[in-house]
């Protein structure tokens, strides 16, 4: 039954396209007929090919000249005239006389270098003059002076100074210089200069400043020795943390003596 139902429904739907194909095609518009467009056919092989014409030959005549031939001269070269060999002088060599020279060695002074600018130069009679420091008249004229070895390391220098500056000279000056000794005991001498027998006395001078610090630090006289005046300037560096502050920036001026005996 229901195969029969589905034939009929397709049956309806068949009959109802064809219908609707009957009814439009009467609408559709035939198109126009084109007509037929008549073509020549051309071949290339009917084609004439065009004729070459020829030039026209021209009235003037060239005339060809014929080239001459150029002959090469042959210079003549004149010789060069042969030179005679010179005969060669026999060189006889002179005898060199060889005069021996006589070499003197001068002795080398160890441990002595040329002095620097801003050290005084000490005659070699330096112990008499040391001497003379030590030796110094206690009736010499020390009333503006505080002692005579001030007097003798200052000399008129010292008169510029203010009170503050004197009276700390005055009153520190020898403790700074025994600080200084008792470093240098401590320190050791200095290697080499012992064995030597080097000694001698430096004078220093320096400015002391009131955060204890010091400056513009040379040696006044030296001994000659290198080693002791540059062990000097070392000792002064490293002694200097232990001295006494001044209230205003002081110049400091001591001894420093080398003794093989204290050793």
């Amino acid at each position: 039954m229901r195969v029969f139902v589905a034939f009929i429904i397709s049956l309806l739907i068949y009959t109802l396209l064809f219908w609707f194909f009957i009814t439009q095609l009467s609408k559709i518009e035939k198109l126009p007929i084109k007509e037929k467009s008549h073509v020549i056919k051309i071949s290339l092989k009917d084609i004439p090919l065009p004729i070459k014409q020829a030039p026209a030959p021209s009235k003037e005549k060239v005339v060809k000249k014929p080239l001459k031939k150029v002959e090469k001269k042959k210079t003549m070269v004149p010789k060069k005239p042969k030179k005679k060999p010179v005969p060669k002088k026999k060189v006889v060599a002179k005898k060199k006389v060889i005069t021996k020279k006589k070499v003197v060695i001068k002795p080398k002074e160890e441990m002595l270098y040329i002095e620097e600018p801003f050290v005084k130069s000490v005659a070699k009679t330096q112990s008499n003059d040391l001497s003379s420091f030590f030796s110094a008249s206690s009736s010499s004229n020390t009333q503006n002076y505080p002692s005579a070895k001030v007097q003798k390391l200052y000399g008129t220098s010292f008169h510029s100074f203010t009170p503050t500056q004197k009276k700390f000279i005055e009153e520190k000056l020898e403790t700074i210089q025994q600080i200084t000794q008792r470093t240098l005991t401590r320190r050791g001498y200095p290697e080499g200069a012992g064995a030597t027998g080097q000694e001698g006395t430096n004078v220093v001078s320096f400015n002391l400043h009131p955060n204890g610090d010091i400056s513009n630090l040379r040696l006044k006289t030296r001994i000659g020795y290198r080693a002791l005046d540059d062990n000097t300037l070392t000792l002064i560096r490293v002694a200097y943390k232990d001295y006494p502050y001044p209230k205003t920036t002081t110049k400091i001026i001591f001894y420093v003596h080398y003794s093989i005996y204290g050793y």
